[in-house]
């Protein structure tokens, strides 16, 4: 009868212990609250913004492509962001009279299209090259078709012509591929259709673009908050 007593007030201690770590921890979790940190570049303080068209040295619309997908993620970003689209930099340079983007060509932008910043970039993508891989035991060959990217960005007070942020991103995306097996049979799967160009930019963008986002933390309130 003793040993039953003794085993029972043990069980009752080990749940009043549990019970009590369980409480503990559920007040430890209810003083934890998620709050929202402001971007690091907050663009609702200008007045308005200049897009220039993203210089790209490839033929086609890539540069056109990366300038829509920039400004949409931007407005996604910060909603209420008032942005002007500007055309290409070539042109925009010679409607101010300039040969290059300096800090005397971004105040004369800034004054001719009465914009309080200017945002810039340049975007590249390579073509396909192979990425071969043979088996060790030199039964297989595989071939990777690959693209390699590049985005940067830049944004300028155009009082004062000086660049107040910027940043790049880069990587590298399997578009297709073609193997070869012991048994001669070939497969290729090369695949490079435009939504595959915007799902890479839209990728580029999003590691440019994190400075514009806001996060978010949990954070503790201390007693009596």
């Amino acid at each position: 009868m003793e040993m039953m007593r003794c085993l029972s007030f043990r069980r009752l201690m080990r749940f009043l212990v549990l019970t009590g770590a369980a409480l503990a921890l559920a007040a430890c979790a209810a003083r934890m609250v998620t709050v929202a940190v402001p971007p690091r570049v907050e663009l609702t303080s200008y007045p308005s913004i200049g897009v220039i068209e993203f210089v790209s040295t490839q033929p086609g619309t890539l540069g056109t492509d990366a300038t829509r997908e920039f400004i949409a993620n931007l407005h996604g970003a910060q909603p209420g962001v008032r942005i002007l689209e500007l055309s290409s930099q070539a042109k925009v340079l010679q409607e101010v009279g300039h040969s290059e983007l300096d800090f005397r060509a971004i105040r004369a932008i800034g004054e001719k299209y009465r914009v309080a910043a200017v945002l810039t970039g340049t975007i590249e993508l390579s073509e396909p090259r192979p990425d071969v891989n043979i088996s060790t035991s030199l039964s297989s060959i595989s071939a990777k078709a690959k693209v390699d990217g590049r985005m940067s960005a830049k944004l300028w007070e155009t009082d004062s012509g000086a660049s107040t942020w910027s940043n790049s991103s880069w990587g590298n995306w399997t578009v297709g591929g073609i193997s070869l097996s012991s048994d001669g049979d070939v497969r290729a799967g090369y695949h490079y259709p435009k939504e595959k160009q915007d799902q890479i930019l839209m990728s580029l963008i999003k590691a440019l673009n994190g400075d514009f986002w806001p996060t978010y933390e949990k954070r503790k309130i201390e007693e009596g908050e």
